[in-house]
């Protein structure tokens, strides 16, 4: 399904959103999910830090910059692909519905969808587990 992207240029941003996301753990001091939670819900978000997104990190961070930069090195096509992917890495929409992510991209302003993905603190699971989603192994 990925035509303006490759697998290569996915596992890249990814890493770059690892990167990112290792640098503001640290910086939030890489406290155990168990103290900030009593207990972990069954359902929904398991990530109580998920809502800070990268704000703990400058935006003008290198590891943010670095992965601002290659989202923004892509073609809108690339985006567009990026961002579904994304959504079936979160669960949102299922690897059968990969046209209907590009529409919703496309109904989104550029700003919007980049943003979207930069401010995705997982961003690196969603966009691995999407490219199992759409490729599983053999």
């Amino acid at each position: 399904m990925l035509q303006a992207l490759s697998a290569r240029q996915v596992n890249f941003i990814a890493l770059l959103a690892k990167t990112a996301r290792m640098q503001r753990d640290k910086l939030l001091g890489n406290i155990a999910e168990s103290d900030l939670v009593e207990m972990k819900p069954a359902r929904g978000v398991h990530n109580p830090t998920a809502s800070l997104g990268f704000a703990p990190l400058s935006p003008d961070a290198p590891e943010i910059a670095a992965l601002r930069d290659a989202i923004g090195a892509l073609s809108w096509d690339g985006r567009a692909e990026l961002y579904t992917l994304a959504c079936i890495g979160r669960g949102d929409l299922a690897a059968g519905q990969w046209p209907d992510g590009i529409d919703e991209a496309t109904r989104l302003e550029d700003d919007t969808v980049t943003a979207s993905l930069v401010e995705d603190p997982d961003l690196h699971d969603h966009l691995v587990k999407g490219l199992y989603v759409l490729n599983p192994p053999s």
